[in-house]
């Protein structure tokens, strides 16, 4: 018995003996400066961030941008000094203008950052919003056999948008708001107060891009998917017993320059990549801005320079193709938190099906 535990233990230890951690030696490189800008002419939305990169190895936080200095040139009017709110991160006293010409610089340290001149494109436009029936195809897999076909109905929301020379491209967020009503039971005495509820879905996944199909001659975007709704809205809520009520939705266009465009699409190609054979290869996407007093330095990031309109609608989809969607324009624009809900009365924001 004593010999067996003795082989036992020396074999376990020649197993041991042969376990090597390899730690890859990776090269060391300085931290490159990383700009976040969205600039458009809602004043709500434009911002510049400054960050610097970490080393692979890295645990301690991002070190911070301290001392730098943001302007935006405007090339008729002059300078707009960037405002820092926080350590890296700057806000403008005034909106660019469409029709005009910008470039962000940036001072850190010894150096100089500059972005190409880029002309604020024209404030976009919806010509049309409109759904239509589209099954989404996905598959399930559970350990007892082959994948699973699901197919889940519902409509897709689409918009026409026209196209100029001054502005060919966009890009599009959204979110949907879902209202719902509860009606609690009574007991012996008069009904409860009904709840008046809703939950919002919020954009993920891709960029939303459109502009001119490649060969085509057309003066317009046409047909472009923004996002899907079910018809099934219980899948969204949290209970049966919340009625659906119909949906706000928001959708935001931005109207944004070509290099902006395939600035988006280079992302969108390197987050779909799926470790498959005719995925793209993963490289350095570089965006827009130079290093003016030193050329070989990188910096990461994209002067993003859209002009901006954001659309409301209430929609309400019915239960299957053969029902008739409701649709009307939202004029009247309400903050709307993501989610909760106020007893005995709509809330100031609440739609109705008309």
């Amino acid at each position: 018995m004593i010999k067996r535990l003795f082989y036992i233990t020396l074999f376990g230890l020649l197993l041991s003996s042969c376990e090597e951690y390899y730690t890859p030696d990776l090269k060391s490189v300085p931290p490159i400066l990383v700009v976040e800008s969205h600039l458009t002419n809602d004043p709500n939305q434009n911002f510049v961030n400054l960050s610097m990169t970490k080393s692979f190895y890295a645990t301690e936080a991002s070190v911070p941008v301290v001392g730098a200095k943001v302007e935006l040139i405007q090339f008729k009017e002059g300078i707009i000094k960037g405002i820092e709110t926080s350590t890296g991160n700057f806000t403008f006293p005034s909106t660019p203008v469409s029709g005009e010409k910008y470039q962000l610089r940036i001072t850190y340290l010894k150096d100089i950052y500059e972005s190409d001149q880029v002309v604020m494109p024209p404030v976009p436009e919806i010509d049309s919003l409109y759904t239509k029936n589209d099954v989404v195809k996905s598959y399930r897999t559970n350990s007892s056999g082959p994948p699973t076909l699901i197919e889940t109905p519902g409509r897709q929301i689409c918009i026409d948008a026209p196209l100029s020379s001054e502005l060919e491209y966009y890009r599009f967020t959204w979110k949907a708001v879902l209202q719902w009503v509860y009606n609690p039971p009574a007991f012996g005495g008069p009904p409860p107060p009904s709840w008046y509820g809703w939950k919002t879905l919020y954009q993920t996944g891709q960029f939303n891009l459109a502009g001119p199909k490649e060969f085509s001659i057309s003066d317009k975007v046409s047909q472009h998917e923004v996002f899907w709704l079910s018809y099934n809205n219980q899948i969204y809520l949290d209970s049966v017993q919340q009625i659906p009520s119909g949906w706000i939705v928001t959708v935001n266009q931005y109207g944004i320059t070509q290099k902006s465009h395939d600035f988006y699409e280079q992302l969108n190609k390197q987050f779909s990549a799926e470790g498959s054979l005719f995925d793209p290869v993963q490289n350095q996407i570089y965006g827009n801005l130079i290093c003016k007093t030193d050329p070989t330095k990188i910096v990461l990031g994209f002067f993003d320079l859209n002009s901006y309109r954001q659309y409301r609608y209430y929609l309400y989809l019915g239960t299957g193709p053969d029902n008739q969607v409701n649709q009307h324009r939202i004029t009247t624009i309400y903050e709307i938190p993501g989610q909760g809900y106020e007893i005995g009365f709509h809330p100031v924001f609440w739609e109705y099906n008309q």
